[in-house]
């Protein structure tokens, strides 16, 4: 399904017809099928939908993880899924995982942790090496910085995983996605292990970084409310499609496809229970849940611009 978008040099990174499948039980599973999303510079992109939807293999896709069966991923212009351009991923594009704990090796100190990641990037050698090549026992001060800039103090770095509390071994992983200050960071529901309390003061550090560093972000969420909060712009995503795009505000406020909508009222506790689905091999994945399913549903699907840069794959338009 092709999306509309601007001149392609305004993007960070681009998919094009992206596809990325999966063999189960001699079945081929269509985790993310024919999918086109783009990342403005220095802007929040959310990726919102139900688990399983294919929000996390298009991220490990991005990131080198999946190979994709078709279709292209840009990063500034170069196609990231030949094997001459993977050299790229490393160096422009850092991840922040959902389990925090399980991003970091029990064994290794927090000092160690972050001192693995400098010499993974020893051109640019995080914050304060002033881009040269940091020994060990030179590198204290730019691990205290980076600390510092998640709202971490010194004395963390001599502690393990274990001695901290989720949130602070989140912040702990940001500041090492961070260190040697990549254009582009893909946060994969950074918040859903965490308690609300905990939530919202890391969400609050990921904006005001975003915004200090002018860092790109996509962000991987289930939650349409905690998107809304700090996205620019917003794509739902349902069983490796998407149903529908455009500024975050048009997307929560006035939500077009039914899954949206649906998705909305889940993230304001609103949800009914669902009868069981059936999977249909073309058309709108969303119709067997769909109250409004018409006999249209099962063509194509086809892309309608209903509002200025506010799309939605969806015949009731």
């Amino acid at each position: 399904m092709c999306i509309k978008m601007k001149k392609t040099n305004e993007y960070i990174l681009y998919t094009k017809n992206l596809k990325v499948h999966f063999s189960r039980k001699r079945k081929v599973v269509p985790a993310v099928d024919g999918v086109d999303i783009f990342l403005e510079k220095g802007k929040v992109t959310s990726l919102a939908g139900e688990s399983g939807c294919g929000k996390t293999t298009l991220a490990k896709a991005i990131l080198g993880f999946h190979r994709p069966k078709e279709g292209g991923i840009y990063l500034n212009g170069s196609d990231i899924t030949l094997n001459k351009n993977q050299s790229l991923i490393r160096k422009n594009i850092q991840i922040v995982f959902q389990n925090p704990f399980s991003s970091l090796d029990p064994r290794y100190s927090i000092f160690s942790s972050l001192y693995e990641a400098l010499k993974v990037f020893p051109a640019k050698g995080g914050p304060a090496s002033g881009g040269k090549k940091i020994k060990k026992s030179e590198c204290k001060e730019a691990i205290i910085k980076a600390l510092a800039e998640v709202e971490l103090k010194p004395d963390v770095m001599d502690r393990y995983p274990h001695q901290l509390s989720g949130g602070q071994v989140q912040r702990v992983c940001i500041a090492r996605s961070l260190l040697n200050r990549p254009p582009l960071v893909v946060l994969d529901e950074p918040t859903s292990s965490l308690d609300i309390t905990t939530a919202s003061k890391i969400m609050k550090l990921l904006s005001r970084l975003q915004k200090e560093l002018n860092l790109t972000f996509l962000f991987i969420s289930h939650n349409l409310k905690i998107s809304k909060k700090i996205s620019d712009h917003c794509f739902i995503m349902y069983r490796g499609q998407i149903m529908e795009h455009g500024p975050k505000e048009l997307v929560y406020n006035n939500p077009l496809h039914p899954y949206t909508k649906l998705l909305k009222e889940a993230s304001e506790l609103k949800l009914k229970r669902l009868k069981g689905e059936d999977f249909l091999s073309q058309g709108c994945p969303f119709a067997p849940r769909c109250s409004f399913k018409r006999q249209e549903c099962s063509q194509k699907l086809k892309q309608v611009e209903v509002e200025k840069d506010h799309f939605v794959s969806c015949y009731l338009y």
